[in-house]
């Protein structure tokens, strides 16, 4: 049964009309609006400036309120992290060039010095390099290095508030001195590894609201399918708002119990999971862990995980809940805290960001990774050593982009010290907007031989209220 509880089905789309926010009407889109634009496998279509893209996906009043200057959000991000990413790349391995590459050119070229080794193992054919594991690539294009920039609101907040959020003597965010945008836009000092993922945590991802789907397939050592599921989550900023009022908070609840986010989603497949719905929060106090409820359809009950639940494999993939888009764990002082370094600081070669969504993976080659582009960015190296002996990792390493702020790759080692996980995350920016969203994963499991590839797509959905993350709203299936 705790299996069953822990069950992380990937997101698909549940109609839910409810009552307009701020005066906007609802406007939902369906997973067939979404499947229109790109299919989860072998398409090579551009999700993000296809004919049917996000533009069509919400009304033009949304996406007036959304778009700004490109040129105003370069100037004034640059200006916050004190550099422009193409500036600062170029020193390692300045003989590998804008242009195509494939897996045998690593034995001319020096790619072992520029990419981080996951990246370098997936950079043969499928089951060469790594374990059997889904999106590995035969076939690159390193492209010019770009310099990528959030939306106008959460720049201006970001500046406004800068230096406002504090942490005491071991590095926690004092719980109240956060009040909007990235609370540490130029780490450093002692704690600088802590303020990095605290970035992570306060991130802005599709604005104040927004809807994902999330389609995955999982499989084993032989490429063959044995888990298929999908879903829809809703996300509502409950604090550090910047494009929808009330700014800030969203309630007096929210200031009351120092809340972050609440975050909820309804699985849709496999079938016997359908109806099962997860609803999370997230709070500022480093004393409190995240919150998480399930409502279990064949139980018609809501159980509350625990914070050892949240470490149990979500059946089917290769992740459990304090993985779920890389790292979700509270950072916290009593509960499975870690000791936080900075034992990197360099120029990489990663999946580049996408800007129009083309890239896909094709099924008929053992789920290869194909149209990938890489480019050099600069990042931070962290090492997050588990201090609590009861926690399935014992490090975890995170690859952070210190333009964007946001991770890219994560390795998780087990309490024998062996690579246990690791998660690839290939993110896209709506250039328009100046917004991040997760387009692309893949999560390994490399003590198993087990690998899920995860497709998404995300809009703003303005509309949503507290009603729609409710306790409530956690019985709709029937």
């Amino acid at each position: 049964m705790k299996r069953t509880l822990m069950q992380l089905t990937s997101l698909a789309f549940v109609l839910v009309l409810v009552a307009p926010a701020w005066g906007i009407d609802p406007y939902p889109i369906t997973m067939e609006d979404v499947n229109k634009v790109k299919k989860m496998l072998d398409d090579p279509r551009p999700q993000i400036t296809g004919s049917e893209n996000l533009k069509v996906w919400i009304p033009d009043d949304v996406w007036q309120s959304l778009v700004y200057d490109e040129e105003e959000m370069k100037k004034l991000w640059s200006e916050i992290v004190g550099f422009k990413a193409p500036e600062a790349v170029g020193q390692i391995a300045p003989e590998i060039v804008p242009g195509k590459y494939t897996y045998q050119d690593k034995s001319r070229l020096p790619f072992d010095k520029l990419m981080p080794k996951v990246f370098l193992d997936k950079f043969n054919p499928p089951g060469e390099g790594t374990p059997n594991h889904v999106m590995n690539y035969t076939e690159i294009e390193v492209i010019p290095t770009r310099q990528y920039y959030h939306a106008l609101p959460v720049a201006e907040a970001t500046k406004k508030y800068e230096g406002t959020a504090k942490q005491d003597e071991q590095g926690y965010m004092i719980s109240g001195t956060w009040r909007a945008g990235l609370p540490y836009p130029r780490p450093s000092g002692e704690h600088k590894a802590m303020q990095i993922v605290y970035n992570h945590e306060r991130r802005y991802m599709m604005g104040d609201a927004f809807a994902y789907f999330d389609n995955t397939i999982g499989m084993g050592r032989n490429w063959r399918p044995d888990h298929v599921g999908s879903g829809l989550s809703y996300t509502i900023k409950c604090a550090g708002r910047v494009w929808l009022e009330p700014y800030g908070y969203i309630d007096a609840r929210a200031e009351r119990n120092r809340e972050i986010k609440q975050w909820r989603y309804e699985a849709m497949d496999p079938r016997d999971f359908y109806g099962n719905i997860y609803l999370g929060t997230f709070y500022t106090d480093p004393k409190k862990p995240f919150s998480m409820l399930v409502y279990v359809n064949i139980l018609r009950r809501i159980r509350k995980l625990s914070s050892s639940d949240k470490q149990d494999q979500a059946i089917g993939q290769d992740i459990t809940f304090d993985d779920a888009e890389g790292f979700a764990q509270a950072i916290s002082p009593d509960v499975f805290p870690y000791d936080y370094k900075v034992i990197e600081e360099r120029e990489y070669l990663i999946p580049a960001i996408t800007q129009d969504g083309s890239e896909w993976v094709d099924s008929n080659n053992n789920y290869e990774w194909k149209g990938v582009r890489f480019e050099r960015r600069p990042m931070w190296k962290l090492e997050l050593t588990q201090l609590d002996k009861n926690y399935i990792y014992s490090k975890r390493y995170m690859f952070v982009d210190k333009e964007t702020l946001i991770p890219v790759l994560y390795e998780n080692y087990d309490q024998k010290g062996r690579l246990y996980r690791t998660q690839v995350y290939a993110n896209a920016h709506v250039k328009p907007m100046g917004l991040f969203t997760i387009f692309m994963a893949c999560s390994s499991d490399f003590i198993d031989v087990h690998s899920t590839y995860t497709y998404g797509a995300a809009y703003p959905a303005l509309w949503l209220t507290r009603k729609d993350l409710s306790l409530k709203s956690l019985i709709r299936a029937k």
